[in-house]
């Protein structure tokens, strides 16, 4: 039976890198990577020497299909993303559907995953929570997306680059006002890592955020306590 397992890398210290992931690695017959020169580090600090396929956004639709078909070349293959789980917000999830219909079977390397640390650390409520990936890149896309998800009243996760961080509280302070209260957390993980907790208009005034990888959390909307008599 053909495999294709996904291996999840550290966010960023090398502590928290999964024991098994150097298992998986060494075992596989074939390696994919995210970004050269990342992956390359990665197997050089667990003392792997072996050759390795990428897979990115710049990956063309007609180099993912071959890819897929090399799958069933070999009997263990896996994917290893830049930091977190494969499949979330990265090029894994280009292969996992395709490898589902070629008939491999597809198998988790469990580990840490940076919208799941933040929603934790964040100490807002996860029943329910929506997982929204990146956010539209335009102002008015954005805030116009945005107030749309904050009618559903869920706790709110998303990613954003270290670049428009500044650009996205300042579209949460808009939207929200004092409202609901933000998370956002840069570098998870990282000897670097910081927090902030507050409207986002309290966060907006600590002054510009250090240039980290942010995730975003939004508290739910509160519900009303319900009585015997309501």
């Amino acid at each position: 039976m053909n495999e294709l397992y996904l291996v999840s890398n550290s966010l960023g210290s090398d502590l928290d890198l999964p024991p098994r992931t150097k298992l998986i690695l060494d075992s596989a017959d074939l390696i994919i990577g995210e970004e050269q020169r990342t992956t390359s580090t990665l197997l050089k600090k667990l003392g792997i020497s072996k050759p390795f396929e990428i897979l990115n956004e710049h990956t063309k639709a007609e180099e993912l299909e071959a890819l897929g078909y090399r799958l069933l070349e070999f009997k263990k293959s896996c994917i290893v993303s830049d930091s977190g789980n494969p499949g979330i917000c990265d090029p894994a999830s280009r292969l996992v559907p395709l490898a589902w219909e070629l008939g491999i079977r597809v198998r988790s390397c469990p580990g840490p995953s940076a919208f799941v640390s933040g929603l934790t650390a964040s100490g807002f409520s996860a029943e329910p929570f929506s997982f929204l990936g990146f956010l539209p890149r335009e102002d008015r896309e954005r805030e116009k997306s945005l107030r749309s998800y904050l009618e559903w009243g869920h706790t709110l996760v998303f990613y954003e680059t270290p670049y428009r961080t500044r650009q996205v509280l300042e579209t949460l302070a808009k939207s929200l006002g004092s409202s609901r209260l933000v998370y956002l957390g840069l570098g998870i993980g990282l000897e670097t890592e910081v927090s902030y907790r507050g409207t986002a208009k309290e966060i907006l005034a600590k002054g510009t955020p250090p240039k980290l990888p942010p995730v975003f959390v939004i508290e739910g909307k509160k519900r009303a306590v319900r009585t015997k008599n309501s």
